[in-house]
C-alpha cells in the first residue's frame, strides 16, 4: 500500500517541488502542442478548400458540326460509359444560345441568320475521380470518338492544385516530425533535470533494494502528466478561441473528436517515452 501511495504521490511532489521549472516545461510543451494543432487545422482547412473548388470542375466536349443529331445519343452513351462519370448533359445549339443570353443579359446572336454556337456535352465527375491523370487519360480516350471536335477542362489549373496539395502534405509531415521531436526532447530534458535534483534520493533507494522499474515509474508518470496536460490545454485554448472568432471567407475545419482523443493518447505515449528515456540514464 505504501508503494502504491509513493507511486501516486511522487510525480506530483516532483512537479510541485519545482514549480518554476514545471511551469516553464508545461508552457513550452503547450506552445509546441498549439503549433502542431494549428498546423493540423490549417492542413484540414486548406485541404477542404481545395476539395471544394475542384468539385466544380467539369469537362466540356464539343461536337463536330458534321455530326448528325440522330447520332448524338450514341456519342452520349460512349461518353458516360467510363467509370467516374457522375452525369453527362447534352447542350444543343439553342441551349447554348439561351445560356449565352442569360449570361450576357441580351441576345448577341439576334442578327445572325443561323446559330453559330457548337453543340456540346457537359460531363461532371465523381469527386474521387477528379485528378489530372484520370482526366488526361479520359480525354485521350474521348478524343478518338467520331464526332468529337474538341475537349476542354482546366487541366493546368488542376495540376497546380494537386501540386499545392502535395507540397502542403509534405510541409505538414515535416512540421509534425519536427514538433514531435521537440516535444520528446523537451520532456527528456525536463525529466533528467527532475531526476538530477533528486540524485541522492535515487541512490539511497537503489541501495535499499528498489528496482529500476519502481524508481522510474514516478518520472514516467511525470512525463505523461506534462504532455497530456499540454495536449488537452492546447485544444481547450483553440476551441475557446474558435468560439470567439468568426471567419466568413473560409470554413475552418477541425479534426473529429475521436481524432483529437487519439491525438491526446498519442501525447500520452510520447510523454511515457520521454519520461522513460529521461530517467533511464540516472538509473544506470
Amino acid at each position: 500500500m505504501n508503494k502504491i501511495f509513493y507511486l501516486i504521490k511522487k510525480p506530483l511532489a516532483n512537479i510541485i517541488g519545482r514549480p518554476l521549472s514545471a511551469l516553464t516545461s508545461l508552457l513550452s510543451l503547450l506552445l509546441l502542442m498549439l503549433m502542431f494543432d494549428l498546423v493540423w487545422i490549417s492542413s484540414l482547412t486548406v485541404d477542404n478548400y481545395l476539395e471544394n473548388i475542384t468539385t466544380d470542375i467539369d469537362m466540356e466536349i464539343y461536337l463536330d458540326d458534321s455530326l448528325p443529331d440522330s447520332t448524338v445519343a450514341v456519342v452520349m452513351e460512349a461518353v458516360t460509359a467510363p467509370d467516374g462519370i457522375a452525369k453527362a448533359v447534352y447542350i444543343s445549339r439553342e441551349d447554348a444560345r439561351d445560356k449565352l443570353h442569360s449570361l450576357m443579359g441580351t441576345d448577341l446572336l439576334a442578327g445572325f441568320g443561323e446559330n453559330p454556337l457548337p453543340r456540346s456535352i457537359i460531363v461532371t465527375f465523381i469527386p474521387e475521380y477528379l485528378n489530372s491523370s484520370y482526366l488526361a487519360e479520359l480525354t485521350s480516350s474521348l478524343e478518338r470518338l467520331q464526332g468529337v471536335s474538341e475537349i476542354y477542362y482546366p487541366g493546368d489549373w488542376l495540376e497546380k492544385i494537386e501540386g499545392t496539395h502535395s507540397l502542403l502534405l509534405k510541409i505538414v509531415i515535416f512540421l509534425g516530425i519536427v514538433i514531435s521531436l521537440a516535444v520528446v526532447l523537451n520532456l527528456l530534458y525536463t525529466i533528467r533535470l527532475s531526476a538530477r535534483s533528486r540524485g541522492q534520493e535515487l541512490i539511497q533507494h537503489r541501495l535499499l533494494g528498489a528496482g529500476k522499474i519502481f524508481l522510474s515509474f514516478p518520472y514516467i508518470v511525470e512525463g505523461i502528466i506534462y504532455s497530456l496536460a499540454a495536449a488537452a490545454a492546447g485544444w481547450l485554448i483553440i476551441y475557446y478561441a474558435s468560439m470567439r472568432l468568426t471567419f466568413t471567407s473560409i470554413e475552418i475545419v477541425f479534426p473529429a473528436r475521436l481524432e483529437i482523443i487519439y491525438f491526446c493518447l498519442t501525447a500520452l505515449l510520447v510523454g511515457l517515452a520521454g519520461g522513460y528515456i529521461g530517467i533511464r540514464r540516472s538509473l544506470r
